[in-house]
This record gives structure tokens, C-alpha cells and sequence, in this order.
């Protein structure tokens, strides 16, 4: 559930943010495809499975202003021992951030200093985090902190087979941003993955808590069902074709803010994407088909409304 991550991810802390157009293609967690690059943020051991130069967020508008418009750059390197390095263009406080990887250990850490170009000038922290596979599953933890503020947060993942599902996971976050302002969140899933001929189709199904105490605000909510489903086809054995459907349902919800205090809402979202991928060799392209394209898809492409095709640029892997 990607709600699960919005605690953590918003400060920057804990763990390595990797974007990746695949898997915002597929419903945006990395934690139902095992098998993706971008498990080394939350569960650092994988990066022992893999080598490869990643490039993200190429095409994009790097003066928008805003979050996750700048490239992000990773490489990952090694035989029995692996290194990683990661960038971030919008995260200019971040002096460094390497990876590590031997047998079924990871670690990953990152250097926090704000700079004479920085707006937070003099702001410092670190993050840290680290996984292990065990029998019992994949584990990754990680801690951060930046100025007062603190975070940490705990990923499990695992064989837990139930009705249709093979597999489970669990994500667990706290903030305390040292100005009275706390949050917490948890996400239960169940998933599986279906062979369907040239497809993999993805389903997941769990629930979520969600709760946060701002500016004398406290709110909670309850997601029960929280679900994904998700295809990945081979359309030729050079383009592959995806999409997803992620529905929530917030079955209880509070808010209260001193005298005033009462239910927040409650009900259903559904959102919705899809994506296309090509590979030649160990070099692959993926992107997500902005939601525009869709709805008008001659104006789009031909550039009389300014739109692109890739609502979030492409990401280039060469893997190794």
C-alpha cells in the first residue's frame, strides 16, 4: 500500500528513495515485485542480486519546482561483494548515499549537510538502513534523522501462503518531526502472482492504519480492503504492455482538533495507470503513459496540448 510510505518519504528519511517508471506502472510498490531494482530501498539484502547503471526521470521538466522531477541516478557493481551509489537531483542536502552488499546482508547509509546553495542552510542528519534475508523472510530496517526530526521504519516480507495468495508483507513507520508533530502507519498485504500465458497479473489484497498528530490535529484511519491488481505482457519480445487498478476503501476514519472533533472520511478511491517497456538486451526503457495520452491521444502526441507521453520520464537500465 503506498499510503504506508507518504510518513517516511515525505522527510526524506530512512531509506533510499529509488524511482522507477516500472513499477509506477504497476501500481506503484516495489514490494509485490520482488525481482525489481527499487527493492533496495526497502529491503537493502537485494542488492546482492543484481548489477546494472540506472538512470530515472529522463525527459522531464527538471525546473518544475516541485518533488520527483529531477533525475535520480543509481549503479550497483560487484561479484560476491557489491557497492551501490545513488543521486538524487532534487535532494540537495545529501552529501552521499552508498550501498553495500555481501551473501544475504545489505547495508546503505547517507550523509545529510546542508550547503551555502541549500535553503535549509546548516540543516544535518544522517539515514541508515539495513536488511537481511532469513527462513523466515526478507527484513529491512531503517533510521533517519535531520535536524530534530526522527524516523525509522521496519519492512518484512515473506512465503505466507493464504486462500489465493502465496506471499505477504508488512510495513511499519514512525515520525516525530521535533515540533510536536508525530504520525505512525502500518499496511498488512496479502499477493500473489499469475502466470497467464505472455502476462503476469498481479494480485494483492490487505489493509492499512494510518495516524497523525499535526498542529494539535489528531486524525486515524482505517483502510480495509486496500487492493492492486496489476498485468505485465509481453506484446513482442522487445515491448512489454502495463496496467494496474489500485482501489482503497477508508472503512474508519477520526479527526480532532480540541473541542471540535468527529469522523473524517470514509469511503472508496480508485486509481488507475499504464505503462510500456522495451528491452534490448541488458538495456531497457520504461515509462508511464500519462492519463492525458489516453484521453486524447492525437493532440497529445502531436504537441498541441504540450503534453508528453511519459507522465513521469523514462528510466534507462542497463543491467550487468
Amino acid at each position: 500500500m503506498k499510503n504506508v510510505k507518504v510518513i517516511l518519504i515525505g522527510v526524506a528519511l530512512c531509506a533510499t528513495v529509488f524511482a522507477n517508471q516500472r513499477i509506477d506502472a504497476l501500481g506503484g510498490d516495489s514490494g509485490f515485485w520482488p525481482g525489481d531494482v527499487s527493492n533496495i530501498g526497502d529491503f537493502p539484502a537485494t542488492i546482492n542480486d543484481h548489477g546494472f547503471v540506472e538512470v530515472d526521470g529522463v525527459g522531464t521538466d527538471t525546473d518544475c519546482g516541485g518533488a520527483d522531477c529531477g533525475i535520480t541516478a543509481t549503479i550497483v557493481w560487484g561479484d560476491d561483494t557489491k557497492w551501490g551509489f545513488h543521486y538524487d537531483e532534487d535532494d540537495g542536502d545529501t552529501w552521499f548515499n552508498l550501498m553495500w552488499g555481501s551473501g544475504d546482508m545489505g547495508i546503505s547509509a547517507g550523509l545529510v549537510s546542508g550547503t551555502d546553495n541549500s535553503a535549509d542552510d546548516g540543516d544535518t542528519g544522517f539515514e541508515f538502513s539495513y536488511g537481511q534475508n532469513f527462513d523466515w523472510g526478507e527484513l529491512g530496517v531503517g533510521l533517519g534523522t535531520y535536524n530534530d526530526a526522527t524516523a525509522y521504519g521496519v519492512n518484512w516480507r515473506g512465503d505466507l501462503g493464504f486462500w489465493a495468495f502465496d506471499n505477504a508483507k508488512v510495513s511499519f513507520g514512525m515520525l516525530d518531526d521535533g515540533a510536536d508533530n508525530t504520525g505512525m502507519a502500518l499496511a498488512f498485504d496479502f499477493f500473489t502472482h499469475m502466470d497467464a500465458g505472455g502476462a503476469d497479473v498481479l494480485f494483492g489484497l490487505g489493509f492499512g492504519y494510518n495516524s497523525a498528530d499535526a498542529a494539535g490535529v489528531a486524525s486515524s484511519s482505517v483502510t480495509l480492503p486496500a487492493a492492486t491488481i496489476a498485468v505485465e505482457a509481453d506484446m513482442t519480445d522487445w515491448a512489454t504492455f502495463r496496467c494496474f487498478v489500485n482501489t482503497d476503501y477508508v472503512a474508519m476514519a477520526s479527526h480532532d482538533a480540541g473541542d471540535a472533533s468527529g469522523d473524517g472520511y470514509t469511503g472508496s478511491s480508485t486509481t488507475y495507470g499504464f505503462g510500456l517497456g522495451f528491452n534490448w538486451g541488458g538495456l531497457t526503457a520504461d515509462m508511464s503513459i500519462s492519463e492525458n495520452v489516453l484521453q486524447d491521444p492525437v493532440s497529445e502526441m502531436s504537441g498541441f496540448e504540450n503534453g508528453t507521453l511519459a507522465s513521469g520520464g523514462v528510466t534507462l537500465t542497463y543491467s550487468f
